[in-house]
């Protein structure tokens, strides 16, 4: 049976910031919202602002669409407005705001305080260029390759294919040069985001030293590095491979 995937983005949250119990009341409250609980499925989390990448039958999207984006105006079953506002409140007592976003890009439903006033969601709009970044995540069980690239902080998501993945590998905790083209949205709050880079080829860039690559590392927000007393030992550890 055919599948589409939703991704529920958990604004200025990580993975290693949202507690698990607090993600599965989030999940709980989402499911009844979205309906069909028996043909909908969570997947992974995934790095960045906390996406959770949920699968459904492709052929209930439209019901589970429709059905959310009533939600969000008051209409529609009891439960899933019900549900609707009591995720919005719960992720606006932890400081959080979030989105729901189809695989094809359209941004389905965002749960933000009744007080915000929303401009529009321009995108996605794909533009072809490059993304540079300190190699940190390479994944996948598929064809498709989940990479991760941190640039001055800020963790970038990218896709490849199984080739360049392989190609990628070796360059694990390397700063390179991604070329391909990524998924702009322009958010409610005019500003742009970039949420998807397909990776189709890459080089090198080898004019940053080590102590450079691990002060970027230690400028993201909860990384285990910033702990370590000899950070740079670790580094070159990690490159000579060994434990």
């Amino acid at each position: 049976m055919a599948r589409k995937e939703l991704r529920f983005n958990i604004k200025d949250a990580t993975p290693h910031t949202l507690p698990m119990a607090r993600l599965a009341e989030y999940l709980k409250k989402l499911a009844t919202v979205l309906g069909s609980e028996d043909r909908v499925h969570f997947l992974r989390m995934e790095e960045g602002s906390a996406p959770a990448l949920i699968e459904i039958d492709e052929e209930i999207q439209p019901v589970v669409v429709s059905r959310t984006k009533n939600a969000e105006r008051g209409q529609g079953p009891r439960e899933a407005v019900e549900a609707y506002e009591s995720l919005r409140d719960a992720l606006r007592e932890d400081g959080h705001t979030a989105d729901l976003e189809s695989e094809e890009g359209e941004v389905v439903t965002e749960f933000l305080p009744p007080a915000v006033v929303r401009t529009e969601t321009f995108g996605p709009f794909w533009q072809e260029g490059t993304l540079d970044g300190l190699l940190t995540r390479i994944e996948g069980v598929d064809q498709t390759i989940h990479v991760t690239l941190i640039f001055e902080g800020a963790r970038c998501i990218a896709e490849t294919n199984r080739e360049i993945g392989m190609q990628l590998g070796p360059r694990f905790y390397k700063l390179i040069r991604a070329f391909g083209k990524g998924k702009w949205f322009r958010n409610t709050e005019g500003k742009w985001e970039l949420r998807k880079f397909i990776i189709r080829g890459f080089e090198e860039v080898d004019d940053v030293s080590l102590p450079d690559i691990v002060a970027r590392l230690r400028a993201i927000p909860d990384n285990d590095l910033a702990k370590l007393d000899d950070p740079i030992g670790e580094m070159l550890k990690i490159r000579r491979g060994e434990e």
